[in-house]
This record gives C-alpha cells, sequence and structure tokens, in this order.
C-alpha cells in the first residue's frame, strides 16, 4: 500500500535518541527553520500551509544489523506529526484527538476507516518485532549515544 502520510514507529531503545533531543538548542533550531525554508513553509504532506509546523526526522532501519539511520528531514503539521507517532499519540492524547488523527489519515491517504485498522495492524507488527531489540542510531558516520 502506497501511502502519503505513514506512521513511523521508533523502538523503545531509540525513544528520544534524535538529533531534536541531542543538538543543542541553537543546532536543532538552525536545522529545522532551514527546512521550514525549504519546505516553503508547508506540510509536505498534506500540504496545508501552517504556522504550527514540526521537522520530522525520517529514519530507515536495517532490521539484520540493528541500525537506525537518518535518512533526512520532512517538513510536516502537527496532525501529520502526530500521525507519525501514532503510538506515542494514542498514549498521550485525547479519544477524540485520535480520532481526528484517524481521519486526517484517511483524507490524505483517500482511504477508509477499515484500510486504517489494517494499515495500523500491520505496523503493530513491525513495531512489536523491533520492540525487544537495541538498535545502534547513526547520523552519517556517527553514532549518537
Amino acid at each position: 500500500m502506497r501511502l502519503k502520510l505513514t506512521i513511523q514507529p521508533i523502538p523503545v531503545s531509540t525513544w528520544g535518541r534524535s538529533l531534536a533531543n541531542r543538538l543543542p538548542r541553537k543546532d536543532w533550531d538552525k536545522i529545522r527553520y532551514d527546512e521550514y525554508r525549504r519546505a516553503d513553509y508547508t506540510c509536505e504532506i498534506c500540504e496545508e500551509i501552517n504556522l504550527s509546523l514540526h521537522c520530522h526526522e525520517v529514519w530507515s532501519f536495517e532490521e539484520r544489523k540493528k541500525i537506525q539511520r537518518l535518512m533526512g528531514f520532512e517538513v510536516c503539521c502537527e496532525l501529520c506529526h502526530d500521525v507519525h507517532h501514532f503510538g506515542r499519540s494514542k498514549a498521550t492524547k485525547t479519544k477524540v484527538y485520535i480520532d481526528r488523527l484517524i481521519r486526517h489519515w484517511c483524507v490524505v491517504n483517500k482511504k477508509t476507516l477499515n484500510d486504517f485498522r489494517l494499515y495500523e495492524s500491520q505496523i503493530f507488527e513491525i513495531n512489536k518485532k523491533r520492540a525487544n531489540r537495541f538498535y545502534v542510531v547513526k547520523v552519517g558516520r556517527r553514532i549518537l549515544v
């Protein structure tokens, strides 16, 4: 299933091990403001022009080697960002807001609620496999500790 808006689960072992959390604030601000300008202050997923933008770190996973690698950045609105982090959103947001995220996913991807439920269960299976593994987090040639 090819989707514009995806859920992107992060293994428990790497929660909080992101550039946003590891870099000095001024360095992270430079990266994210550069990304906002590059995206013309528009969500790169749903294309909404929004003042509440987020700079989302896009990661890839080498499951066999247990490496989580930074691939780049994506500028997104708060709704799209909260869908990317749907597991965290479900744990911290209200049911009303979660329903809004699901509707947003359906609209952006032109899919049904049943499509979302099937997709969510597939993502849950991926997340379950990653849950108890320790991943090395790489940014370029550097390892984030």
